[in-house]
């Protein structure tokens, strides 16, 4: 296979790691320079459940030229949940990457976000520096300065949640054809959605209204912060920008906004559009987006010899 391909492939299997008492799960493959996936999404949503597994369409095939590493957040997936209540937030998520990527001991590693993974990825460049060798913002409504459609896009779900077919309707909702939506895509989704450990976030999010009172207003907060800090050219590290034509969650203005807050400060800035791509373009055009990760990896690398 080469790094073309894009045959689906299991992840090898999970590793897990304890991240400041948090059990973390993760899988790892590969050598060389080291690319680090961060999904989107967050806990608590009772009919999506995203997992390290997203990536495996890009995960297998990059594995023979990279170290290709997709860990689940805190909250998210197969890692365990925040200790405290005020963890169930942005800031905790970005936090437990650090610590994460920290913890392996790996060199600067190749960030690669999407959605709200790529505000997490946006923010680790910002915050630590030192563990960020390139940044892939991949259709992320949550940095992009414009209002998000998400919640009207997909909002009234005919199924009942925790079901395979309220996680299809969504996931179909967010791509531009449902063929990419695999049925090996929604079983992982429905396994992670049955964990006692993630009926516990909903809980947490929903009936205790955590996220309300503490996961979006914080957010919020810090989603202004962030964009100060892109317009006045904090973030130095070469980054490309990659977002669906067609995805009705995020405007496609959103990034030329966001490539052009970091180009004014940035000399190496790239922006790419996927035509007939929703929200998951990493997932619906995996060739693609292989080829085009694995050609600005390779080219930072060289500039770098």
């Amino acid at each position: 296979m080469n790094y073309h391909s894009a045959s689906p492939a299991a992840l090898p299997p999970a590793k897990t790691i304890d991240i400041e008492g948090i059990k973390t799960s993760y899988h790892v493959a590969g050598t060389r320079q080291p690319i680090v996936f961060i999904y989107g999404g967050n806990f608590g949503t009772a009919d999506s459940a995203p997992s390290a597994h997203a990536w495996n369409l890009n995960f297998v095939p990059l594995a023979e030229r990279f170290q290709v590493i997709a860990f689940d957040k805190i909250g998210q997936g197969f890692t365990g949940n925040p200790l405290r209540d005020e963890d169930y937030s942005m800031a905790a998520v970005v936090r437990h990457a650090a610590a994460f990527i920290k913890t392996l001991g790996i060199p600067p590693a190749h960030i690669v976000g999407h959605s709200r993974g790529g505000y997490a990825g946006a923010r680790l460049a910002l915050e630590y520096p030192h563990l960020v060798r390139s940044l892939t913002i991949v259709s992320s409504g949550t940095l992009s300065p414009r209002v998000s459609t998400n919640e009207v896009a997909l909002s009234k779900c005919p199924h009942p949640p925790y079901t395979r077919e309220s996680a299809r309707w969504i996931y179909e909702g967010y791509c531009f054809s449902p063929k990419s939506v695999t049925d090996e895509w929604i079983e992982k989704v429905y396994e992670v959605l049955q964990l006692p450990k993630y009926r516990e976030s909903v809980r947490k999010m929903v009936d205790e209204q955590l996220g309300t009172r503490v996961f979006l207003p914080e957010l919020a907060k810090q989603k202004r912060e962030t964009l100060q800090w892109l317009r006045e050219g904090r973030l130095q590290r070469p980054t490309q920008v990659v977002f669906g034509r067609n995805d009705p969650t995020v405007a496609i203005e959103g990034a030329f906004d966001l490539f052009d807050a970091v180009a004014a400060h940035q000399r190496k800035t790239e922006l790419h559009i996927f035509n007939q791509a929703g929200h998951f373009s990493y997932r619906e055009h995996p060739e693609r987006f292989n080829a085009l990760l694995g050609g600005f990896v390779g080219l930072i690398d060289r500039w770098s010899e």
